[in-house]
């Protein structure tokens, strides 16, 4: 087994806030070791310290996508903290709100930058760094009022399709020389999602097909640009703390919860709810597990009554 292969280090970027810190996270509860990249150095800081909260371990690095020395300083830091590198999820989610018609020149080229571009430095980077190891790439979410998205889009899909698939190492190969020669490729592929981010556990669905796509299951898919609907994100008052929602919400008494307070002999301690995304589907072996949960969150058994689990793994439907 090749030294990437054997490797459990992976470098999420954008990992402040939506698609890059869900998957960081997951990444960090699969026993990976995360490498937390963001522009913003304070934001990355906090996502790696949620990550060691929950058991795992992560180091934040501060990183420009779209500024060429800042991606290669990052990937340069990576080896020399690990010496290795399994794979990288880049999110290029950057999300116009501006209508077409109404797009200015100078926001199409932020666009192209924090996409195309940034996503050509990150393959540049990791094919100097880690030939033979995979790239996710999370494209931003078409908008049917935003055809300037699906341009990015394509173009993406097109750069994930035409760029080199890893070449298989033979024994007479030197392990040196293999990883100074380039021309071995990597394993690229692209996710869009139904729509922007929202928080981890309605973002779920990408998280689980980013991680299939870098496992071992994903190990023959190369090139491919896979659609993921993604579930409506909560309302509003969804997010808030139970507390607040009884006192926004008129449909709620508020002294029937103080009641249960007074009655110790009434209180139950409620069973934590078990996230489908870390009960089950992180372990690169069980691809039928993983897609199983992935099922479980889309609805599908529900909506299928006579789906057989048992039936091969199937990754297309994400």
């Amino acid at each position: 087994m090749g030294r990437m292969e054997r490797a459990k280090v992976v470098l999420v970027t954008q990992v402040g806030q939506g698609f890059g810190r869900a998957v960081a996270i997951a990444y960090g509860q699969a026993g990976y070791d995360v490498v937390c990249a963001d522009r913003d150095v304070d934001l990355a800081a906090r996502t790696a310290a949620e990550i060691e909260e929950l058991g795992g371990q992560a180091i934040p690095i501060q990183a420009d996508p779209t500024a060429a020395l800042d991606v290669q300083a990052a990937f340069a830091k990576v080896w020399e903290i690990f010496g290795s590198l399994s794979g990288v999820v880049h999110v290029t989610s950057f999300d116009s709100a501006t209508p077409f018609h109404h797009l200015a020149e100078g926001e199409l080229g932020e666009l192209f930058d924090e996409t195309v571009r940034s996503s050509v430095l990150v393959l540049r980077s990791a094919q100097r760094a880690a030939p033979g190891s995979w790239v996710v790439l999370v494209a931003p979410a078409p908008h049917p009022d935003r055809p300037h998205l699906a341009a990015v889009g394509g173009a993406l899909a097109r750069l994930a399709a035409a760029f080199p698939a890893p070449l298989a190492l033979s024994d007479e190969v030197d392990a040196l020389d293999a990883f100074a020669e380039p021309a071995r490729g990597l394993r690229v592929n692209v996710v869009v999602p139904s729509r922007p981010a929202s928080d981890p556990r309605h973002d779920a669905k990408l998280v689980h097909l980013v991680r299939l796509l870098g496992g071992q299951a994903g190990g023959g898919v190369h090139g491919a640009e896979i659609a993921v609907t993604l579930p409506p994100p909560p309302r509003v008052i969804e997010a808030l703390l139970p507390e607040v929602q009884a006192a926004l919400d008129d449909s709620v008494r508020q002294d029937d919860g103080e009641a249960e307070d007074l009655d110790d002999t009434a209180t139950v301690e409620a069973e934590p709810d078990v996230d489908p995304l870390l009960d089950e589907g992180l372990d690169d072996a069980h691809l039928v597990a993983a897609v199983a949960a992935l099922r479980q969150l889309a609805g599908d058994d529900e909506a299928d009554p006579d789906h057989d689990p048992d039936h091969g793994p199937w990754i297309g439907r994400a």
